[in-house]
Order: structure tokens, then sequence, then C-alpha cells
């Protein structure tokens, strides 16, 4: 079971303070979004725009920690409809927190969209969909530590990357991009807490 991105919603939210004051470092440390003990920048550069963290959410199955999920866009939202029609780039970011095989996340995000998505919308996604899934499973075996980045670059699609390195070559669509966007804040999210942290508006 630990192995495995279930679909089970655990709790979500950010330390909160005691009211005593803190010295200067650690309160500078406290300002750094952070869930689960997964800490993510506020703000990062793609495709020559500055994007900012929307939102935080927790994966897990039980009481196993999957991943925590950052979601990066140019401009914040809570919006789900206004996110998923957003212009420009965007950034899902998942810090790993277990040993899980990279083809037990393809498997849950190639579902969701078979299980959701029309048949049209399938049609046209075609072999992008599973180019996009081979991308994800030559990552292999994913540890704790590990940083995971679904990217959307205009002109050029849907990009991976491993602790920030680029893995293959992206794969064209903002329509790809967009059922994969869905799973997370979407109408059906494969964790409606998580999706709840993700719409949080910026940091």
């Amino acid at each position: 079971m630990a192995r495995r991105f279930g679909v089970v919603a655990l709790s979500l939210g950010l330390t909160a303070g005691l009211g005593v004051p803190l010295p200067a470092c650690a309160a500078s440390e406290a300002r750094i979004p952070t869930l689960e003990g997964q800490q993510f920048e506020r703000t990062m550069g793609l495709a020559d725009r500055n994007l900012r963290l929307n939102g935080l959410g927790l994966r897990g199955v039980a009481w196993v920690k999957a991943f925590v999920a950052g979601l990066y866009l140019s401009a914040p939202s809570k919006d789900a409809a206004q996110i998923l029609a957003m212009p420009g780039p965007k950034r899902i970011r998942l810090k790993i927190m277990l040993n899980a095989p990279s083809h037990e996340l393809t498997r849950s995000l190639v579902g969701r969209i078979e299980d959701h998505e029309s048949q049209a919308v399938r049609d046209r996604l075609g072999d992008r969909l599973t180019g996009l899934a081979s991308l994800i499973d030559s990552v292999g075996d994913l540890k704790p530590g590990d940083t995971l980045d679904l990217d959307f670059i205009p002109d050029k699609g849907v990009s991976l990357r491993l602790n920030d390195k680029v893995v293959g070559q992206p794969v064209s669509g903002d329509d790809l991009y967009r059922c994969v966007l869905k799973i997370f804040v979407g109408d059906h999210p494969v964790d409606r807490r998580m999706k709840e942290g993700l719409l949080r508006g910026g940091y």
C-alpha cells in the first residue's frame, strides 16, 4: 500500500504560530510556504515569466503520505475554471515523500483522464497522452526527496523535469496540460482536499 498513490484524502494545513515572538531568522523561515515539512518557493521562473505559488495540497494513502503538490501560476486565483482557462506557463510541482515506481503515477493520471474526459477529447489527445505517459514512466523509481515538475510551456507543450533536470522532449498541446491540471483542480479531482489547498489563491 505504501508504494501506491491511492485515493484517500488527508487533512491539509500549515503549522500555526504560538503567539510567541520569534528571532528574525526563525520568523523568516516560518514564512516559507510549507506543508508536511515540504518547503516551496513563493515564486519561480518558467518560460521567461515569473510564476507565483498559488497553493499546496497533500496526496496520500491512509496515513502514508505520497507527495505534496504545489501549483504555480502567472496570476493567483481561487477559481478553478479561471485557472484552467488561464494562458501562459504553469507548473505543478510534486515533492515526493515515499518510494514508488513512476508508473503508479502514470496509471493514476491516465486513468483519471480516461474516466472523466469525453471520447472526443480522448481522440484529440491520441498518441500525445501515450507520449506523456511514456515520459513519466521513463523516470523509473521515485524516492523521498525527489521533485517532479509537470510544466506547461507555450509553443512547446507539456514538459517534465526530475530534480530540476529536463526529462525527454515536451509533448505538444495546451489541451493535454489542461486535462492533467483538471486531475488536480477540475470538477472531478483525484483528491478534493488537495484541490482546496491548491486553490488557496497565493502566498
